[in-house]
């Protein structure tokens, strides 16, 4: 009898409940219907509509991940978004009374996988030249006379910056150059979320007038780069003349000076940071008889210097060396430049295999960029004359078999790009773009390559993706 009462209590009370439910949802006769919309994908844009909803003041129409936007509209245009992607969209209808808003729909849409063309051109508004690529392909930057961009490949997106220069960025997007919003010589500077944020050296630097930040991991975790130390007298000028070098740990917040090396010579006038590879080596360079390619290992470990030969007088005779040379993807490579001094001085195309401990020298001023598989892209070749840039694959052992950039994508890669008319083909090649092209960057898997050529409307950025669709 006691168990027949308390399941007749039991189900009273869900009755009640259930009832009290449906009182409180038809208690508010003045709530808003939930409004119908549709949703497509238009490449990387997603469109949104629904019908009117009698009584709303307005709409949010949310994008996750994304944003919440407000509209008085029935349409709305999420732009810019990634390719091959997910996304959950939802609209409500908002009431001059909060308390009476409709509830949100939720539905979910893909973008489609994009279809990349070969060749794509891109022209910076304020005039800068890229620098670099990042290793994953999805980024490049520039600088150039105080002006930067920062491109996303995978959006066709420039955000340009007046006041900033880009020398290098990570897979993510984070980027390191120099600020000279308040310095007009430029502070090391890290761009975080669209602003440039300055690195402090304050508790490294006696008196410093300028720094700048050249390289980052490619996780985007560590940056290097260089300040001008004026006071000569300090301990840090005293180790690497009026140039220092630091690096700069972002999660630890950290800025340490790198250990000094056994130098071949007493003192250095200047010693910097260029570059840093995956595993936190670092690329720099001393000048003091000279300008000569260095590397520390890590922070904590005394620089070496790459390839040097002296003679017994301790004069330079051969070096790797100069202050644009870098680093490949990985590290593998360093290139840009070597110094023939017997020879007066003279500067060669050159590219160091740390694998194999060996140097290649090539016909032409430098190599511009390098990708890890060997395959180097070489500026004035062959007469010095900065015609277009060419193309050295390593690996076949020939260092003076070199092809057009232009004809190396059509033998090669079966690429034929209008901008570029392989002169394999016809002999009217009277294209501007044939006409002081530079190569910068290559990804790591070697499929991405940035370039620049300087037109009558200044700096253009091309892109060329071996992967992509051909150029109609």
């Amino acid at each position: 009898m006691k168990n027949t009462i308390k399941i007749l209590m039991c189900a009273i009370l869900a009755f009640a409940f259930v009832g009290c439910t449906e009182n409180k949802e038809e208690g508010n006769p003045n709530r808003l219907a939930t409004p119908n919309f549709t949703v497509r994908a238009d490449g990387n844009v997603i469109m949104v509509s629904w019908e009117e909803v009698s009584g709303a003041a307005y709409y949010e129409v949310a994008l996750d991940p994304g944003s919440v936007e407000k509209t008085e509209k029935v349409i709305h245009r999420f732009e810019n978004l990634e390719y091959d992607a997910e996304y959950k969209v939802s609209v409500r209808a908002i009431a001059p009374n909060t308390a009476n808003n409709s509830d949100a729909e939720v539905k979910s849409v893909k973008t489609p996988v994009r279809i990349v063309p070969q060749y794509r051109e891109f022209y910076p508004q304020f005039g800068a030249a890229p620098q670099a690529i990042s290793n994953n392909g999805r980024w490049v930057v520039g600088g150039n006379d105080r002006m930067g961009y920062l491109l996303d490949l995978t959006t066709d997106t420039m955000v340009e910056f007046q006041g900033a220069e880009l020398y290098d960025v990570a897979d993510d997007g984070t980027a390191v150059g120099s600020d000279h919003s308040e310095n007009p010589d430029g502070d090391a500077a890290i761009l975080f979320n669209g602003e440039m944020v300055t690195i402090d050296l304050s508790e490294l630097a006696v008196s410093y007038g300028m720094s700048c930040a050249t390289g980052i991991t490619p996780d985007g975790e560590y940056v290097v780069g260089w300040y001008w130390e004026y006071d000569e007298s300090c301990y840090y000028a005293q180790q690497y003349g009026m140039v220092i070098p630091f690096c700069y740990d972002i999660m630890k917040d950290k800025v340490t000076i790198p250990e000094v090396g056994q130098r071949i010579y007493n003192s250095a006038a200047a010693t910097a940071i260029k570059a840093v590879a995956p595993n936190r080596t670092l690329l720099g360079y001393e000048q003091s008889e000279g300008i000569y390619s260095i590397v520390w290992a890590d922070e904590y470990t005394p620089f070496e210097y790459v390839y040097f030969e002296y003679d017994a007088e301790y004069n330079p005779v051969y070096a790797l060396g100069d202050t644009q040379n870098l680093f490949s993807q990985t590290g593998r490579y360093i290139y840009g430049k070597a110094i023939d001094y017997q020879g007066g001085q003279v500067d060669k195309a050159a590219a160091y295999d740390r694998d194999t401990d060996t140097l290649m020298t090539f016909i032409g001023a430098s190599v511009t960029a390098m990708s890890d598989n060997g395959v180097a892209f070489l500026n004035d070749v062959p007469y010095y004359l900065g015609t277009t840039s060419y193309v050295i694959d390593t690996t076949k052992g020939e260092t003076d078999d070199w092809m057009t950039l232009e004809d190396w994508l059509y033998i090669e890669h079966d690429i034929y790009i209008p901008s570029f008319e392989p002169t394999t083909n016809t002999d009217d090649t009277d294209d501007i773009y044939l006409d002081g092209i530079i190569t910068v960057g290559v990804s790591e898997d070697g499929r991405v390559i940035v370039g620049m050529t300087n037109t009558e409307m200044g700096w253009l950025t091309f892109v060329v993706d071996l992967d992509g669709a051909p150029v109609e």
